[in-house]
């Protein structure tokens, strides 16, 4: 009994036109069609799903948990009573804290929501940690990334079919099928 060999191939797309390129070379190469997995913002998952319908796709997501939206607002909710003792002492102290804090607050938010969270994507799939940091930092730019699961036999073409296109970023590959 052989257990077969599985590679993954993959790199980030710089827009969609890309994605759908190199998914037609991949239907021409004759990978399977649930081998593809497209990783993509919350917003592009729904076209990405409409324009590649047999291709399989995930979100990478960018909120809090409720955990952490729990940890924010007591700590939001701590500095505020702080502030309020300190304006019952001195009023233009504690004025400032709070507006200094409510700003914080908004542009901590505001950031935390417009990056994606990737790269614990990919650490969660088993995908070694530098092809993470990799993809993570293309991804800023790109539109989605694309990951191939191909057996052994197939890898050269795939392979072939990802270096075909300047429109993809970061190709990179693995010997190892990542856990969905």
């Amino acid at each position: 009994m052989s257990i077969p060999r599985y590679y993954t191939v993959g790199a980030v797309a710089q827009d969609l036109r890309s994605l759908k390129a190199l998914d037609e070379r991949l239907e021409d190469v004759d990978i399977p069609v649930d081998s593809l997995l497209v990783l993509s913002r919350r917003k592009d998952e729904r076209l990405v799903s409409v324009t590649l319908p047999g291709v399989r796709t995930r979100r990478v997501e960018s909120g809090l948990s409720r955990t952490q939206w729990f940890e924010f607002v007591s700590t939001y909710l701590g500095v505020t009573a702080v502030s309020v003792l300190m304006g019952a002492v001195h009023l233009p102290t504690g004025i400032t804290v709070q507006a200094f804090m409510t700003l914080a607050a908004i542009i901590g938010l505001i950031v935390y929501h417009r990056r994606p969270h990737l790269m614990k994507n990919l650490l969660a799939m088993g995908l070694p940690e530098s092809f993470a940091e990799e993809w993570e930092a293309a991804f800023h730019e790109g539109f989605a990334l694309a990951l191939a699961m191909v057996p052994a036999d197939l890898f050269d073409e795939t392979q072939d079919a990802f270096l075909e296109d300047p429109g993809l970023k970061s190709p990179l590959t693995v010997d190892r099928r990542p856990v969905l």
